[in-house]
């Protein structure tokens, strides 16, 4: 409730921003982050310090570089979560030329007639993209969430 508030004050509703910013941001990443760069290795820091760079010239030019498998973990893991949100989806795009291939699914359900094969194709195509960005980058996902994993 409180995210369609301030997405509707913003003017986000029947908008593409207003369906993906508000995944953008969740604890989830802020805790896979926190536990990656609580095992980045702080002697990397410290060269960085000893060469004369500032904090944010360590982080620029030494820890986002080697963030690159969490970055690609989190994006991979992002794009198939809000893939497959399907209730801010519907709150969001209340205007049927903003629905998602989620929403439009779920129209071949009505109380009065099922329609089984053009759901089933429609369930097809709209998993493909899932399946492609899954295969394309599961090894940054594997890679990153070990990464992040907790300190032994």
């Amino acid at each position: 409730m409180p995210t369609f508030v301030v997405v509707g004050a913003m003017g986000g509703v029947n908008t593409e921003w207003g369906i993906i910013a508000p995944n953008l941001f969740s604890a989830f990443t802020v805790i896979l982050f926190r536990n990656f760069y609580l095992r980045f290795p702080a002697e990397i820091e410290e060269a960085g310090r000893l060469d004369g760079l500032g904090y944010l010239g360590v982080y620029r030019r030494l820890v986002l570089p080697n963030s690159g498998s969490m970055i690609a973990s989190l994006g991979a893991l992002m794009f198939i979560e809000s893939w497959n949100s399907f209730l801010w989806l519907l709150v969001i795009g209340q205007d049927p030329s903003s629905w998602t291939a989620q929403i439009a699914l779920s129209t071949f359900l009505t109380a009065q007639t099922i329609n089984l094969p053009a759901l089933f194709a429609g369930a097809l195509v709209t998993i493909a993209p899932l399946v492609a960005m899954f295969l394309v980058a599961q090894r940054f996902i594997v890679r990153g969430i070990a990464a992040s994993g907790m300190k032994e």
